[in-house]
């Protein structure tokens, strides 16, 4: 094709396409993620709301079993879960040597 002729045509396909504009833009992304995170903070509290009202149905339960079970073991597991997190810890901390 002749170069005037792509020029010609390049004219026409872009004379009534307006220029982005950049303010329009942000605004339109700044109220879809507003809506974003208002929809997932309602999602969340929802969430938090049912895991208080499951928590404060079984304290009782919770507790009874607290004291009757682990309570006198809570030191040993304390103890133990020390040693567990020491233990998979430790290759982090001194990494092997590939000499």
């Amino acid at each position: 094709m002749d170069e005037k002729l792509m020029a010609q045509f390049r004219s026409e396909w872009t004379a009534g396409v307006p220029n982005a504009d950049p303010r329009f833009v942000v605004g339109v992304m700044a109220r879809i993620e507003q809506r974003r995170f208002r929809r997932e903070l309602a999602t969340t509290a929802a969430l938090a709301v049912c895991a208080a009202a499951l928590l404060a149905d079984l304290a009782p339960t919770l507790e009874l079993a607290w004291e009757g079970s682990f309570a006198p073991y809570a030191s040993n597991l304390t103890i133990l879960l020390a040693l567990m997190g020491a233990t998979l810890a430790m290759p982090y901390f001194l990494p092997t040597r590939s000499d």
